[in-house]
């Protein structure tokens, strides 16, 4: 083959490569709002048990629903009461561990503005949520998520309504809210999950200033005796055409993004809507994929920290999830298999 022919047939692969990563994430991969998309309550809320301890109640429902990202079965049995002997002591202690997660305490801005900008990045990277307090009533609540503009939360108080409701109809204000608890830092995803495949503390996009960057951070691994071969990051437009791409051949357990941090340029990409996918692969054959749409603007920008663990099988999918992608989980092999034919990959 001459070496025009093999530039062609390498850019025809990548091209069909490209087309085989998309419709590997419409039917087997992870999307990242399965992953950090809480908004349906599947359990993590409760009142709290006795008055004065609303940041205790706020700190176990934090707890409860980080150990269900990370996929822990018994993330059901984070309760106030398993919580209370590692961090009450007359009041929520501002450093505490437990179950592999440390807590930390920190103040807040004066400013309104200043305020709300903390906590938008805060819940970007935190998507279990933080506990915001209130010295003023004083009272604590679980600050969930921004979603539309609005700032949602789970309020422990008895007489407000239950589960995930806007942060105004609680009885926390924002104004005067002057300090939250946070997760610092979470060991259950590397110590907790058995799969081959591992993502770590990976950071995504969900929304880019025009013009600025973001450096890619966290680690693929492999476990059980197999090893990384391969890892791929593609960037595509809304019309699932490949506008930034690289990959890397691995020969090792582990693999820092930073390694590729230079070949994919966020500030480059003008305004509009993208998705943003992650391939590995191993010594197996076996792929984990991830994928997240995000945006570029003007607006305020946010990233994401991706914790938990998913392996081909779905079996970290909640059950609906599951039931939808049985119905097309055998064309998306059948498809994979097809295009591997083509150029004996």
């Amino acid at each position: 083959m001459n070496t025009d022919a093999q530039t062609a047939h390498t850019f025809f692969r990548k091209r069909l490569l490209s087309f085989l990563l998309t419709l590997m994430v419409l039917f087997t991969c992870l999307p990242a709002a399965f992953a950090v998309d809480l908004s349906i309550d599947a359990g993590f809320y409760f009142k709290q048990s006795r008055g004065g301890t609303c940041t205790l109640a706020s700190a176990a429902m934090m707890l409860r629903r980080r150990a269900y990202l990370d996929g822990l079965n018994d993330w059901t049995d984070v309760t106030e009461n398993s919580v209370r002997t590692k961090a009450w002591s007359n009041g929520l202690s501002h450093s505490f561990t437990y179950k592999e997660m440390q807590v930390g305490y920190a103040t807040l801005p004066s400013g309104t503005v200043a305020k709300t900008g903390v906590l938008i990045q805060l819940l970007a990277e935190h998507p279990e949520g933080i506990v915001l307090y209130d010295r003023t009533q004083p009272h604590a609540v679980l600050l969930t998520d921004y979603t539309d503009g609005v700032f949602y939360c789970s309020d422990p108080a008895g007489n407000i309504s239950s589960g995930r409701i806007p942060l105004t109809s609680s009885s926390v204000s924002l104004s005067r809210a002057s300090c939250y608890w946070y997760v610092t830092s979470d060991h259950n995803s590397a110590v907790a999950q058995i799969d081959d495949l591992r993502l770590e503390g990976m950071r995504y996009p969900v929304n880019i200033r025009t013009g600025s960057g973001m450096g890619l951070t966290g680690t693929a691994a492999s476990s059980n005796g197999t090893t990384l071969t391969g890892v791929q990051i593609a960037i595509m437009d809304q019309a699932d055409q490949t506008v930034q791409s690289a990959e890397m051949q691995v020969n090792g357990t582990s693999w820092s993004f930073k390694e590729l941090d230079s070949q994919i340029r966020f500030g480059e990409l003008p305004e509009g809507v993208y998705t943003y996918m992650v391939m590995v692969t191993d010594s197996k054959g076996e792929s984990l994929c991830f994928a997240s749409d995000f945006t570029v603007s003007g607006g305020a920008a946010s990233t994401a920290t991706y914790w938990s663990v998913q392996d081909t099988a779905g079996e970290k999918l909640t059950q609906e999830v599951q039931q939808a992608a049985s119905s097309v989980s055998g064309a998306a092999e059948k498809t994979k298999n097809w295009f591997e034919s083509l150029f004996n990959w």
